[in-house]
């Protein structure tokens, strides 16, 4: 299966249920997820975001997320250059979670996490 056609949770369960990642892997999906859920909820609340600034924050997410599903698909694929696979995942991870956190900020929503 390519890794566009898998969800985005789906790539984080695999992650954590991985022997492969360390620490910081960990960390950083909980972090996303955190993020991410804080983000969902805050285009709910009261900041007055219209049809276009969510599709335009959902496109946005959709493409950091993109990031991380490719680093840990070339984790899988490529063994040999395994540790060097590893820190790019860890990057793509952190990546998104500081892009999800200044998407809430440019729109005015708070998130207390990460």
């Amino acid at each position: 299966m390519d890794w566009r056609d898998r969800h985005h949770d789906a790539t984080l369960a695999d992650i954590l249920l991985s022997e492969r990642v360390g620490v910081a892997h960990i960390r950083h999906v909980g972090d996303l997820i955190s993020a991410r859920a804080q983000l969902s909820m805050g285009m709910q609340g009261p900041v007055g975001l219209s049809f276009d600034q969510r599709a335009d924050i959902a496109e946005a997410v959709i493409d950091l997320e993109d990031s991380y599903r490719l680093a840990w698909e070339s984790v899988a694929n490529e063994p040999e250059q395994r540790v060097q696979k590893l820190e790019t995942l860890e990057q793509a991870l952190l990546g998104a979670v500081t892009g999800i956190r200044e998407i809430a900020r440019r729109k005015g929503i708070e998130i207390d996490c990460c």
